[in-house]
């Protein structure tokens, strides 16, 4: 779906992603896209800020995670500048715990690392009409999800901290510990400290292993089993790169 602007009107979109394959990725997929005008597509937090400032973007694509800042709370910081401004996040996994803080921050929707490059126009033209995105079996979820919360304060393991489940979705992610720590204002340490601490209490021993099991206690989008999809959707490389690099967790390892 291409978009098609009214009044033949060109909307401006900033992108902010961490990753550069999705930052050009999503990049490319627009750039032809008649009616839309893109900046260079940026990498953190102030850089994003700054752009939306210098261009005045109609909408801005967002990701979940930076080094200095994280996508819901910048969400909420445009908006209350800009309150006509259309936002969607860009994330790996669509957990219903994302979801929520999503909509409660203002963004329209949610485009996942995993969506088709041939959707992704058509989720922007109808972010940029004002229309919410969101899938709605996905809300049910969320919504069961809150129910859930509600029931259990334990959330999604009996045997996990608060602190623990902080910090699954930003594992789950791809953060480093060190990216992590800036996350939660945490010393690298510490992050390494609960991470063993949560290795052991989940019987695992590598990021992706704990990574798959939080997923799997979560909603996403299920991925492509033709491998050759996969290799087309190029967003996802980080993360495949990410777990490719992982090694065992031990007292003495640092994480890259």
């Amino acid at each position: 779906m291409s978009i098609r602007p009214s009044h033949s009107a060109t909307h401006t979109i900033v992108i902010a992603e961490r990753e550069l394959p999705t930052r050009l990725g999503l990049h490319a997929i627009l750039t032809d896209q008649p009616g839309l005008s893109l900046p260079p597509p940026v990498a953190t937090a102030i850089e994003l800020l700054e752009a939306v400032d210098q261009y005045h973007p109609d909408a801005v694509l967002i990701g979940t995670w930076f080094s200095d800042g994280n996508g819901i709370d910048l969400c909420r910081t445009l908006l209350r500048r800009y309150p006509t401004m259309r936002i969607l996040l860009v994330a790996n996994t669509a957990n219903a715990q994302l979801l929520m803080h999503a909509v409660q921050a203002g963004a329209l929707g949610l485009i996942l690392k995993t969506t088709p490059s041939a959707q992704v126009p058509g989720i922007v033209a109808q972010a940029l009409a004002g229309e919410p995105t969101f899938d709605h079996d996905l809300v049910g979820t969320a919504l069961k999800w809150m129910g859930g919360q509600a029931e259990s304060p334990q959330g999604l393991h009996p045997q996990l901290s608060p602190r623990h489940q902080q910090i699954l979705p930003l594992l789950s992610d791809g953060l480093t510990n060190k990216e992590i720590g800036l996350q939660l204002h945490l010393s690298e340490k510490t992050v390494k400290n609960y991470l063993a601490d949560l290795f052991d209490r989940l019987h695992m021993t590598r990021r992706s292993q704990v990574a798959a099991w939080f997923i799997g206690q979560t909603v996403q989008q299920p991925l492509p089993r033709n491998p050759l999809m996969r290799a087309e959707k190029i967003w996802e490389r980080p993360r495949l790169y990410a777990f490719s690099q992982e090694e065992f967790l031990h007292a003495h390892h640092s994480a890259h």
